[in-house]
């Protein structure tokens, strides 16, 4: 009988990880009956991988979730178990030892899906934006970039970037005896077939990639760059909520306000410092195959390192003020509408006012919603 075998997909972040966890869960099913099971599905996996990362806090309890998958890759009919959860590319030391010590007598690969450093920083950037960051593009460039003196507490954009994105450190952690070995998939680039990603990773764990539908299948929503301009000013007004009210207001009004004004919008540049750091930084990742710490499979050249890049200005430029006021203006428009005042408001040409305005009334509407519900 063949030996049964997990695969840990650990991330890292901006790597098409939700596009993989939406193949496999919309088709778990269909996966199940070749062999290969999607242990727990995402959203149980997100909290067991959630719990772990707060250890050394009340171990039994955060460990409880994840024991559980682990259970279920032992006792699985299949010879393969899947775990995708790009959160695990954060775990230290003691994390790692922790997720894979009830994992014990079962063949563990790690997969780690890496990207053209090139496409990550500014998708990085619009994470940051996303989560109450408050640089701008080209601040942000200088900021992650940086080294961070001994003694000094590195700036939050660049404490979460290399949490993120330092893929050698993350290979490093898992390179442990517990795991058999370690394969990166580049990420196609944009002019790539759609389903190329979901095929090299069907082919790294094993998987016939046409028992998935892909019809249907979400990619995350990008957004513009005005619209994570537009974020990063209001973020000022918001950073008192707690993470979870944060969320429920930025997710909806990304999706359904920003996440539409994309196609009228310009995407940040790299400047000529940034993009000369994220070839080298793309060279690092080539060096992981070429020195032969990871297996590979891709294509590198899916992480470029021109010659030439000319092409990059000076400096970053900024998003065009006519885009950035037309997203003011139709985000606080959204807010007068939600909170009952349409017509409302400062005036149409001044952008931080209408930042400001539409931040207090999106808080007001969210508040008032949350009071219905609860008198329900």
């Amino acid at each position: 009988m063949m030996g049964r075998r997990v695969v840990l997909h650990i991330g890292a972040m901006k790597t098409g990880t939700s596009y993989v966890q939406s193949v496999l869960g919309s088709n778990k099913d269909e996966i199940a009956a070749t062999g290969v099971e999607f242990l727990g599905g995402f959203a149980r996996q997100t909290k067991a991988v959630r719990d772990v990362l707060k250890l050394p806090q009340d171990e039994r309890r955060n460990l409880r979730r994840w024991h559980k998958i682990a259970r279920a890759a032992q006792q699985m009919e299949g010879h393969t178990g899947v775990v995708s959860m790009e959160f695990l590319s954060f775990a230290g030391p003691r994390h790692v030892e922790a997720f894979l010590a009830p994992l014990e007598g079962l063949d563990v690969r790690v997969l780690v899906t890496v990207r053209d450093q090139f496409r990550v920083l500014p998708a990085q950037w619009q994470t940051y934006t996303r989560n109450l960051g408050t640089d701008d593009w080209s601040a942000y460039l200088r900021a992650i970039e940086a080294p961070v003196p001994a003694r000094k507490r590195p700036s939050r954009a660049h404490r979460t970037f290399h949490r993120a994105q330092d893929v050698a450190t993350i290979v490093e952690r898992w390179s442990v005896p517990a795991v058999s070995g370690i394969d990166v998939i580049t990420v196609p680039p944009s002019s790539a077939p759609r389903d190329e990603l979901w095929r090299r990773f069907a082919r790294a764990t094993g998987l016939e990639p046409d028992v998935a539908d892909l019809e249907g299948v979400a990619d995350n929503e990008s957004l513009g760059y005005a619209s994570c301009d537009w974020l990063r000013r209001a973020n000022p007004h918001l950073d008192d909520l707690a993470p979870r009210t944060y969320r429920r207001l930025v997710r909806p009004l990304a999706r359904g306000v920003l996440a539409p004004l994309r196609d009228e919008q310009d995407r940040p540049r790299l400047d000529a410092r940034a993009a000369h750091w994220a070839r080298e930084r793309n060279q690092v990742l080539r060096g992981l195959v070429a020195d032969g710490r990871v297996g590979l499979v891709g294509d590198l050249a899916d992480l470029p390192v021109p010659d030439d890049l000319s092409g990059h200005p000076e400096q970053a430029p900024p998003p065009p003020a006519e885009h950035v006021l037309r997203c003011a203006q139709v985000v606080h428009d959204h807010a007068a509408a939600r909170a009952g005042t349409p017509g409302s408001g400062p005036a149409r040409d001044d952008v931080d006012a209408l930042v400001r305005d539409a931040v207090v009334l999106l808080r007001r509407a969210q508040d008032t919603e949350n009071l219905q519900e609860d008198r329900r």
